[in-house]
């Protein structure tokens, strides 16, 4: 029987007999040799955007009622990952995905849209293979959870119309990063922020013990805000109660960060009297 229910303003309808339907390669522990559907291109929908190996498709399982999901497959690499790429495949990957969210904000079709990335067995998605979503959402509208607040905190480096910091009031809790872009022509230097962040996550942060992530991006007041997200088991208390905790040594790892990836930073700041 068709499910008639449509999502609201607040939530959306999750269509359980597609997600059952979804394959998984996320958890394996060969990925190459696995059943990759985005390994075969035979059995992708029509390609909408082609750059290279990096393709835009519409998804085979649009899970939510009220939203038209894209993937862009980033490489045809399936057991590579945003933190490798050069940095030549890396500005193509972003302009591709920045070009098709402008496009689908500025359609109207949508309420808004989600360009989000899953990595990691902890980060919620179910293939392997480099990837990243962006969503029309018909009814809902995320920017009613969203404040500016939630991308403050400090810096770890600026430019003109660039920045990355660590959330002194993060949404979920512990270490969240964000860039945030004022000025459009630096959506490149934006790029690399993220990949030095990924980085930072999968081979600095916690001796390396970290395989999972999310990054999501946000278009708020004319402000681009990316959000990057280490991945572990959420926490009891945001799961109960919703309640974030922040840890009391964000300038530790704020210049941890700034040692490995802007040493000349890092020396100015530790030779500035206290």
């Amino acid at each position: 029987m068709a499910d008639t229910r449509k999502a609201s303003e607040t939530q959306l309808i999750f269509k359980s007999s597609v997600g059952r339907q979804k394959p998984r390669t996320l958890h394996l522990s060969n990925p190459v040799n696995c059943d990759c559907p985005f390994c075969d291109r035979s059995q992708l929908p029509p390609v909408l955007k082609e750059d290279g190996n990096i393709l835009l498709v519409p998804n085979k399982y649009p899970i939510h009622i009220g939203s038209q999901p894209l993937v862009l497959i980033e490489t045809d690499q399936c057991d590579s990952e945003l933190s490798l790429y050069s940095e030549s495949h890396l500005f193509r990957v972003f302009h591709m995905a920045l070009d098709t969210w402008k496009e689908m904000i500025e359609s109207g079709d949508y309420a808004s849209v989600l360009f989000l990335k899953n990595h990691g067995p902890y980060s919620g998605g179910s293939l392997r293979h480099p990837h990243m979503q962006l969503i029309g959402l018909k009814e809902v509208d995320y920017r009613r959870n969203i404040t500016h607040r939630d991308f403050e905190g400090p810096v770890i480096w600026s430019a003109p119309g660039v920045r990355l910091n660590l959330s002194d009031h993060p949404r979920i809790g512990f270490y969240e990063f964000n860039v945030q872009l004022t000025l459009r022509s630096q959506w490149q230097e934006m790029c690399r922020l993220i990949q030095k962040t990924v980085q930072f996550l999968l081979r600095d942060y916690q001796n390396g013990r970290i395989d999972s992530y999310n990054f999501f991006f946000y278009d708020l007041d004319g402000i681009i805000y990316c959000k990057i997200m280490p991945r572990l088991v959420t926490t009891p208390l945001f799961m109960g109660y919703s309640i974030p905790q922040v840890c009391d040594n964000l300038d530790v790892i704020v210049h941890q960060f700034q040692s490995i990836y802007f040493p000349d930073l890092a020396l100015v700041k530790e030779a500035m009297p206290s």
